[in-house]
């Protein structure tokens, strides 16, 4: 009964589990270090096409009012690819955890390529991010701005597209930046950046007097209670995000996450340890953009109440109760 609901949920463009929420527009994580806000050109950015291994593909970028608008026509008769890329610069990202993206395209799906100090033949670290469309078909219309958060993680070594047996990406060695046009669909495409960061360890403090968060705690991601109040916001999802609230998934098992941005496992431990609860309890809270925190039921969900309270911005919404394990 629950899938078509969780669907819903799947439908941001973050590279994270399957059973990830809907986008939390505006969320920013302590340590944020812009990379690239395309004024000036300090990275010094430049294209390379697939012509270089025989290719047809097309590609050109032209940076105005802050952003990057990178647009050309993949033809996948030859090398099948169209990239831009920064020039080699050493931008040590060891206490950061990903790369935070701000962009706009038009349905296709691109990739991100990381490139490490040291590698040499053309070897970068890459992950894929789809995009949303506004028309279909057209690429001169893309769709609406959204966040992409790629977690180091999710990174794989690849050459031409063949994936490779090395280490993991050391982002202490992050020497390069880029994105990637080779979904293997022939036609045009276009994708605009705003920013790329690096983001750093979440922790709930950080939404103070930034955001209400309804923050739900469970021993897994398909335990009753939490996929009760994880259908139960992707229901009332357009509500909610007026009032900028977003939802906080911490389990020991399955996916968890803070709106579109995945958690770690040592991230899921700090917002259990913060709330006071362990690995096997349960318990959901809303936390107030003062910093309140307040109880609530683990059943029956009360969106309306949730809601209500968020827009009042402090209070006991409903009935209040306890959090503890269920």
């Amino acid at each position: 009964m629950h899938t078509g609901l969780i669907l819903v949920l799947l439908l941001g463009a973050m590279v994270m589990p399957a059973d990830g929420p809907a986008e939390s527009a505006g969320l920013e994580p302590a340590g944020t270090r812009v990379l690239a806000d395309f004024t000036p050109d300090s990275l010094r950015w430049f294209t390379v096409l697939d012509g270089v291994m025989g290719g047809r593909s097309s590609g050109d970028f032209e940076l105005r009012d802050g952003c990057m608008d990178f647009r050309g026509v993949l033809n996948t008769n030859g090398g099948g690819f169209s990239s831009v890329r920064s020039a080699d610069r050493a931008m040590d990202l060891t206490s950061f955890r990903g790369l935070r993206l701000r962009v706009r395209a038009d349905g296709r799906t691109y990739s991100v390529r990381v490139r490490q100090a040291g590698l040499r033949g053309g070897v970068t670290y890459r992950a894929s991010f789809g995009t949303r469309l506004s028309a279909p078909g057209d690429a001169q219309r893309p769709g609406p701005w959204q966040t992409v958060w790629i977690p180091f993680t999710a990174l794989t070594p690849q050459w031409r597209g063949r994936k490779l047996e090395l280490p993991p990406l050391d982002p202490s060695k992050v020497i390069g930046l880029g994105i990637t046009m080779s979904d293997g669909v022939d036609g045009p495409f276009r994708i605009e950046l705003d920013e790329i960061a690096a983001y750093g360890r979440f922790q709930l403090e950080e939404l103070k007097d930034e955001r209400p968060a309804l923050v739900v705690v469970g021993p897994s991601a398909d335990h009753p209670s939490v996929l009760a109040w994880r259908d139960g916001y992707g229901l009332a999802a357009q509500a909610l995000e007026r009032e900028g609230l977003v939802l906080v998934q911490a389990v020991a098992r399955g996916s968890s996450f803070v709106g579109e941005r995945a958690l770690a496992e040592d991230e899921v431990c700090q917002v259990r340890t913060s709330l006071g609860m362990g690995p096997g309890d349960v318990g959901v809270r809303l936390i107030l953009r003062g910093g309140a925190r307040v109880f609530q039921p683990t059943l029956p969900v009360d969106m309306a109440s949730i809601l209500e309270a968020a827009q009042a911005g402090g209070g006991s919404p409903g009935s209040g109760g306890s959090g503890g394990a269920d």
